[in-house]
């Protein structure tokens, strides 16, 4: 399985196009991991797996192929591949939360909705290594914005945030110990396929895409870790850069802005 370490608590599950499976953000806490999406191919799941439930896990927004673990399939159905086995029967991924935005309790109705920040204390785990599947059970403090009082420890700090996105209704960010921001596919415009007397295209929502741009300039992390990308981590200026670019081709009086697919 393909890890991919960005510090030594914060690593990665790299997405992948066939079968398409977004990145799985996972954070080491000295009670918990923290996962960020859990993509839909067999190397996320087996992962999971690992966990023992010992795991608190973060959904960015309903598309299957950020939730594809999380619900049941069978083979031969839509989004399965010709070659998948996978049935109702295969081991549930056992978690203690789940946190969901709104539209994805359609699909995974026993998430907790996050409808404003919210915020998990931990502590860094420097001896994750020498543990075995996580067998320290979770007894982390959460907090709706409570700070920690003793300075003298590593603390890890994420807080979930409701992202405004064009690209899907409810979707979710995570900040990490405000320096890292995962963002799903919240950057990402929406599919129009084609219709009769317009051809196939990409928009942005207006509104949403202000909203978006605003909210990145107020969150004091500095580094954006955005899924289905060559390189997960893009620094928020140049993220901020290109959706202001996009912004900047509103039309007045219009409610999105149209591209091609070339241009999105």
């Amino acid at each position: 399985m393909s890890i991919e370490k960005i510090n030594e608590y914060i690593s990665y599950i790299p997405a992948m196009e066939v079968p398409i499976s977004s990145d799985v953000g996972i954070i080491y806490g000295k009670n918990c991991t923290y996962v960020f999406d859990v993509g839909s191919i067999p190397e996320s799941l087996d992962f999971l797996h690992s966990l023992n439930g010992n795991v608190k896990i973060v959904i960015s927004h309903f598309h299957a192929d950020h939730t594809w673990w999380l619900t049941r399939h069978k083979a031969g159905e839509e989004g399965m591949l010709p070659g998948d086995t996978l049935s109702l029967t295969y081991e549930p991924v056992k978690y203690e939360k789940l946190y969901i935005g709104k539209g994805t309790e359609r699909y995974l109705p026993d998430g907790e909705m996050i409808r404003e920040p919210y915020i998990i204390w931990d502590d860094i785990d420097d001896s994750r290594e020498t543990k075995v599947n996580g067998s320290i059970a979770c007894e982390q403090k959460e907090t709706q914005g409570i700070e920690k009082q003793n300075k003298h420890e590593k603390h890890l700090k994420l807080e979930i945030i409701p992202m405004p996105s064009s690209h899907s209704k409810g979707s979710l960010a995570l900040v990490v110990n405000d320096e890292y921001i995962f963002m799903g596919d919240s950057t990402y415009c929406r599919y129009i396929p084609k219709r009769e007397g317009v051809e196939d295209h990409v928009e942005y929502n207006v509104q949403k895409l202000k909203e978006q741009i605003e909210l990145l300039k107020s969150i004091k992390a500095e580094k954006c870790l955005i899924s289905h990308e060559k390189r997960i981590m893009r620094p928020k200026k140049v993220v901020i850069r290109q959706l202001e670019s996009i912004y900047a081709r509103r039309q007045p009086g219009e409610n999105v802005i149209r591209l091609t697919k070339n241009e999105a």
